[in-house]
């Protein structure tokens, strides 16, 4: 018996000496120097990581908010929702108002996590980046259209954290409807004033053609890309010192 005991204790000794090394095995560091987009996994074109990188960091430079999309090829049997807090803790996305967002993915697993620093809880609930995963990332995953659920989902995050989620998928945006009463009325009343302005010159012609231009190509500017945030120049600082607490959300595909 007391050899068991002392066989007990060797290995226990020996399990608490290997445990860090494991875990650091399994959560990788961030790069070097830092990027936003980290794709451990391969599953990008470096056009495509760069358009998201340029996209995060307009938005970090433009709200001091940081949010890291990491790719993995497996969790390693660590669950997606401790990996994902052991990631951000590490790497310590967000700055001192613990303003960081994290969008893992684990390839292998088919899994997904959202994972949000304290000072974004109010704005992303578990509620909204539940359903960012569920209609946005997932549909475009199970098509391996693995950029574009990247950028719906990290666009609907950046919407979330304005306050300006509105919770509709892609899908629903397509449907159209037809002309109303108010457009109706609104393009008679044109047609009527291009019909006076003839023969007095090209002013209201032009201003007639402006004018339908504009109603005719109205609700086209939102689409898969967050235009304000997908143009510009700039590079990464570095994460400043985010913390987490466990909120957010997991999901499949």
């Amino acid at each position: 018996m007391k050899k068991i005991r002392i066989a007990a204790k060797f290995l226990l000794v020996i399990l608490i000496l290997l445990s860090p090394r494991i875990f650091a095995q399994e959560i990788p560091d961030a790069s070097k120097p830092a990027r936003l987009v980290n794709d451990f996994a391969d599953v990008l074109s470096e056009q495509e990581e760069a358009q998201l990188e340029q996209k995060l960091i307009s938005w970090s430079d433009s709200t001091s908010n940081q949010m890291a999309i990491v790719l993995i090829k497996s969790l390693e049997g660590m669950d997606v929702a401790d990996y994902s807090v052991r990631l951000s803790e590490k790497w310590k996305i967000g700055t001192k108002q613990n303003n960081g967002l994290l969008l893992l993915v684990a390839m292998e697993e088919r899994k997904s996590r959202i994972e949000v620093g304290y000072g974004l809880e109010s704005r992303i609930t578990d509620a909204i980046s539940r359903r960012i995963l569920a209609d946005y990332l997932k549909p475009a995953f199970k098509e391996s259209r693995y950029y574009e659920g990247l950028d719906l989902a990290s666009t609907q995050l950046i919407e979330a954290a304005a306050g300006e989620f509105k919770g509709e998928p892609e899908k629903k945006h397509k449907k159209k409807k037809g002309l109303g009463l108010g457009f109706i009325i609104v393009l008679i009343i044109i047609l009527y004033l291009a019909s006076r302005n003839k023969g007095g010159g090209g002013g209201g012609g032009f201003l007639t053609g402006m004018l339908l231009g504009n109603m005719l190509s109205g609700g086209r500017h939102r689409g898969g890309g967050w235009g304000d945030f997908s143009s510009g120049s700039g590079s990464f600082g570095g994460f400043g010192g985010g913390s987490f607490g466990g909120g957010g959300s997991s999901g499949d595909w």
